[in-house]
């Protein structure tokens, strides 16, 4: 029996537009950053490849009402000007979509790990 190693580096997906990154939600967990607290959310893919990615604002906010073992697909969209209390400023935005059950489609690309 071999031992392969867990990949424990995630993912900064605002570095990956209009790529979608598919893995059933196993969690999340905090890590201390330069800047502060900062979520990291953890997914398992349809190979059983673990895949951490690094949450913000619009992420975060989304990810507060899906369940764990839910089968997720997230697509990175860029920025976007909006109104915030600070002004208008560009806001990070993310498509959060959640399987009905009937997943058949795989990533296009090879995931970044």
């Amino acid at each position: 029996m071999g031992w392969t190693k867990v990949n424990t580096d995630a993912t900064d997906i605002k570095k990956h537009l209009n790529k979608s990154f598919i893995g059933e939600y196993k969690g999340s967990h905090q890590i201390t950053t330069k800047i502060g607290e900062q979520i990291v959310y953890d997914f398992i893919n349809s190979q059983a490849v673990p895949f951490a990615i690094y949450g913000f604002t619009n992420l975060n906010r989304v990810m507060q009402s899906i369940e764990v073992g839910t089968v997720c697909r997230i697509t990175y969209r860029g920025t976007e000007k909006v109104q915030t209390k600070f002004g208008l400023k560009d806001v990070h935005q993310v498509d959060v979509e959640i399987s009905d059950g009937d997943v058949t489609e795989e990533p296009k690309e090879d995931l970044p790990f």
